[in-house]
């Protein structure tokens, strides 16, 4: 059965996916097209609601730019119930790669110099959370892990998963076969995360008990601010703390990496780590960041613009 959220885009995509429908809808047990208002995070818990409603026991998330192949779904369900007889199985989540051509420069450096980025996942592997651009979840486990944070925007399948482990469940992630992605990355794209990203990050690291390894990784960021701006005095913290950060990128790159990554990156890093500092000083003081923030329980604000089941299917 096919489900569809739009949020009323103005592209043509409702139009497009609509007429799409009406010239397949005999190839499915059913379809049923929503437009509703919000980010990612409450479409996607309407989509569970919908799927509850109707008494489903497995829902995937593909989004509109994965490339699915038609065996997509039948390799995760595979994965999912062979590995269900001894471990409690949240997810299955597909590996996906957006290629070279797609990504920014900076995000291009980081694939080719940081060891981490080049080497990738390969075979059916156990991850720390899921990947909704492409996976397949059981409902049965939604029902204790809970709905999508909705403050946790961008990166709210890092929270669902961080969640679901927590509560003993397990990650999949199969990398048997990797598939595109056709998204395209812009370091325009930054300037989301002082607005939006920064809360979203810090909510995630503090609800889930990382606050304190994250808060590290800021709080060096903040010292080289710190130092640089304190330079004109003397320049010795700022050596020390530059020389620190140079013999952890020459552990962590390859190549060139290990000489011209940290200076490249710094600038970016700086700024994000003082966002995040103030993202999660806020969230201590206003508190309530161990609370999902979810809004699609009470009365229903969507629209159903296109409705068929066929006749068994409730």
């Amino acid at each position: 059965m096919l489900l569809f959220i739009d949020n009323y885009s103005r592209d043509g995509a409702f139009e497009y996916v609509r007429e799409w429908l009406g010239e397949r809808l005999d190839r499915y047990m059913g379809v049923v097209h929503v437009r509703a208002r919000g980010p990612p995070p409450r479409l996607r818990n309407i989509g569970l609601l919908l799927a509850f409603r109707m008494g489903f026991r497995f829902f995937s998330f593909i989004e509109s730019d994965i490339i699915a192949d038609q065996l997509l779904l039948r390799r995760l369900l595979n994965v999912l119930v062979e590995n269900s007889v001894n471990r409690s199985v949240f997810s299955v989540s597909a590996v996906w790669d957006v290629g070279l051509d797609n990504l920014d420069w900076l995000e291009r450096l980081r694939v080719r110099w940081l060891k981490a980025r080049s080497e990738g996942l390969r075979g059916v592997t156990v991850g720390e959370a899921c990947n909704t651009s492409a996976c397949l979840i059981d409902l049965d486990k939604v029902k204790e892990v809970g709905f999508f944070d909705e403050d946790v925007v961008f990166i709210e399948d890092l929270d669902w998963g961080r969640r679901a482990t927590r509560k003993g469940f397990v990650c999949f992630f199969d990398g048997r076969i990797v598939i595109k992605h056709l998204r395209q990355y812009s370091i325009k794209e930054f300037r989301k995360y002082f607005f939006r990203g920064a809360l979203a990050e810090a909510k995630l690291f503090l609800k889930n008990k990382l606050a304190l390894k994250a808060l590290r990784s800021a709080l060096y960021w903040d010292a080289v601010l710190a130092t640089a701006m304190l330079a004109w005095l003397t320049p010795i913290p700022l050596a020390l703390v530059v020389a620190v950060g140079y013999a952890a990128y020459f552990r962590r790159c390859v190549g060139l990496g290990r000489l011209l990554l940290y200076p490249v990156t710094a600038p970016f890093s700086v700024a994000k780590s003082v966002a995040l500092t103030a993202a999660m000083a806020y969230w201590v003081l206003k508190r309530g960041y161990n609370v999902e923030k979810v809004t699609v329980l009470g009365e229903s604000d969507w629209e159903v613009v296109d409705r068929w089941v066929s006749p068994g299917v409730r």
